[in-house]
Protein backbone atom coordinates (compact mmCIF):
# COMPACT_ATOMS: atom_id res chain seq x y z
CA UNK A 1 0.00 0.00 0.00
CA UNK A 2 1.20 3.48 -0.80
CA UNK A 3 -0.19 6.99 -0.36
CA UNK A 4 -1.99 8.53 -3.33
CA UNK A 5 -3.91 11.69 -4.13
CA UNK A 6 -7.33 10.63 -5.40
CA UNK A 7 -9.06 12.79 -7.94
CA UNK A 8 -12.23 12.87 -9.99
CA UNK A 9 -12.57 13.31 -13.74
CA UNK A 10 -16.24 13.29 -14.62
CA UNK A 11 -17.63 10.15 -12.97
CA UNK A 12 -14.29 8.35 -12.89
CA UNK A 13 -11.72 8.11 -10.11
CA UNK A 14 -7.97 8.23 -10.59
CA UNK A 15 -5.00 8.51 -8.25
CA UNK A 16 -1.46 9.85 -8.47
CA UNK A 17 1.32 8.80 -6.08
CA UNK A 18 1.65 11.60 -3.52
CA UNK A 19 5.41 11.94 -4.13
CA UNK A 20 4.67 13.42 -7.59
CA UNK A 21 2.06 15.95 -6.40
CA UNK A 22 3.30 19.42 -5.45
CA UNK A 23 0.02 21.25 -4.84
CA UNK A 24 -3.62 21.67 -5.79
CA UNK A 25 -5.03 25.10 -6.67
CA UNK A 26 -8.01 26.76 -8.34
CA UNK A 27 -7.79 26.52 -12.13
CA UNK A 28 -8.36 30.27 -12.66
CA UNK A 29 -7.28 31.92 -15.91
CA UNK A 30 -5.37 29.90 -18.46
CA UNK A 31 -3.76 31.56 -21.47
CA UNK A 32 -4.36 29.52 -24.65
CA UNK A 33 -1.35 28.48 -26.72
CA UNK A 34 -1.95 28.65 -30.49
CA UNK A 35 -1.33 25.34 -32.24
CA UNK A 36 -1.14 23.32 -29.02
CA UNK A 37 -2.49 19.79 -29.00
CA UNK A 38 -6.11 19.34 -27.92
CA UNK A 39 -5.29 18.23 -24.36
CA UNK A 40 -3.28 21.39 -23.64
CA UNK A 41 -5.61 24.06 -22.28
CA UNK A 42 -2.81 26.61 -22.27
CA UNK A 43 -0.34 27.99 -19.75
CA UNK A 44 -0.74 29.57 -16.35
CA UNK A 45 1.52 31.56 -14.07
CA UNK A 46 1.51 29.87 -10.68
CA UNK A 47 3.71 31.52 -8.07
CA UNK A 48 6.06 32.90 -10.71
CA UNK A 49 6.40 29.70 -12.71
CA UNK A 50 4.76 29.29 -16.13
CA UNK A 51 3.14 25.85 -16.25
CA UNK A 52 1.49 24.04 -19.14
CA UNK A 53 -2.08 23.14 -18.13
CA UNK A 54 -3.19 19.74 -19.39
CA UNK A 55 -6.83 18.62 -19.44
CA UNK A 56 -6.45 15.18 -17.85
CA UNK A 57 -9.99 14.15 -18.88
CA UNK A 58 -9.04 14.71 -22.53
CA UNK A 59 -5.84 12.68 -22.09
CA UNK A 60 -7.87 9.75 -20.74
CA UNK A 61 -10.64 10.15 -23.31
CA UNK A 62 -13.33 11.15 -20.82
CA UNK A 63 -15.94 13.23 -22.64
CA UNK A 64 -18.53 15.59 -21.21
CA UNK A 65 -16.98 16.12 -17.80
CA UNK A 66 -17.53 19.89 -18.08
CA UNK A 67 -15.04 22.61 -17.26
CA UNK A 68 -12.44 21.47 -14.72
CA UNK A 69 -12.34 23.53 -11.53
CA UNK A 70 -8.96 22.64 -10.04
CA UNK A 71 -5.37 22.21 -11.16
CA UNK A 72 -3.13 19.55 -9.66
CA UNK A 73 0.55 20.44 -10.07
CA UNK A 74 2.72 17.37 -10.55
CA UNK A 75 6.40 16.76 -11.20
CA UNK A 76 8.35 13.94 -12.76
CA UNK A 77 12.07 13.84 -13.59
CA UNK A 78 12.43 17.61 -13.19
CA UNK A 79 9.42 18.48 -15.40
CA UNK A 80 6.33 20.18 -13.98
CA UNK A 81 2.82 20.54 -15.33
CA UNK A 82 -0.63 21.43 -14.09
CA UNK A 83 -3.37 18.88 -14.67
CA UNK A 84 -6.90 20.25 -14.90
CA UNK A 85 -9.22 18.04 -12.84
CA UNK A 86 -12.72 18.23 -11.39
CA UNK A 87 -11.71 17.76 -7.76
CA UNK A 88 -9.36 16.08 -5.31
CA UNK A 89 -11.47 13.65 -3.37
CA UNK A 90 -8.97 12.27 -0.87
CA UNK A 91 -5.39 11.57 0.11
CA UNK A 92 -5.17 7.98 1.22
CA UNK A 93 -3.34 4.71 1.14
CA UNK A 94 -4.46 2.57 -1.76
CA UNK A 95 -3.91 -1.13 -2.18
CA UNK A 96 -1.39 -2.00 -4.87
CA UNK A 97 -2.77 -1.58 -8.38
CA UNK A 98 -3.31 -5.08 -9.68
CA UNK A 99 -6.17 -5.01 -12.17
CA UNK A 100 -5.16 -4.71 -15.80
CA UNK A 101 -6.22 -1.57 -17.66
CA UNK A 102 -6.45 -0.68 -21.33
CA UNK A 103 -4.51 2.57 -20.89
CA UNK A 104 -0.73 2.68 -21.20
CA UNK A 105 -0.81 5.69 -18.88
CA UNK A 106 -2.02 3.65 -15.91
CA UNK A 107 -0.02 1.18 -13.85
CA UNK A 108 -3.30 -0.57 -13.13
CA UNK A 109 -6.40 -0.13 -11.04
CA UNK A 110 -6.99 -0.52 -7.33
CA UNK A 111 -10.25 -1.51 -5.68
CA UNK A 112 -11.06 0.56 -2.61
CA UNK A 113 -14.44 1.00 -0.90
CA UNK A 114 -16.10 -0.87 -3.80
CA UNK A 115 -14.75 1.69 -6.27
CA UNK A 116 -12.22 1.03 -9.01
CA UNK A 117 -9.49 3.70 -9.06
CA UNK A 118 -7.12 4.08 -12.02
CA UNK A 119 -3.57 4.59 -10.77
CA UNK A 120 -1.69 6.99 -13.06
CA UNK A 121 1.85 6.19 -14.18
CA UNK A 122 3.11 9.76 -13.79
CA UNK A 123 6.45 9.21 -15.54
CA UNK A 124 4.75 7.62 -18.53
CA UNK A 125 2.15 10.41 -18.61
CA UNK A 126 4.85 13.10 -18.72
CA UNK A 127 6.81 11.16 -21.35
CA UNK A 128 3.70 10.73 -23.52
CA UNK A 129 2.89 14.45 -23.34
CA UNK A 130 6.49 15.35 -24.10
CA UNK A 131 6.60 13.07 -27.15
CA UNK A 132 3.35 14.58 -28.43
CA UNK A 133 4.86 18.06 -28.15
CA UNK A 134 2.69 19.16 -25.22
CA UNK A 135 5.53 19.73 -22.76
CA UNK A 136 8.74 21.57 -23.50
Amino acid sequence: MSVHVRLRLGNESYALPVEHVLEVAELDDVTPVPGAQRAILGVRNLRGQILPIVDLATVFGIEGSGRPQRVLVAESDGKRAGFAIDEVSDIEQLPDAVDETESDLLVGAALTNDELVGVVDVRRLFKSLEQAGGLA
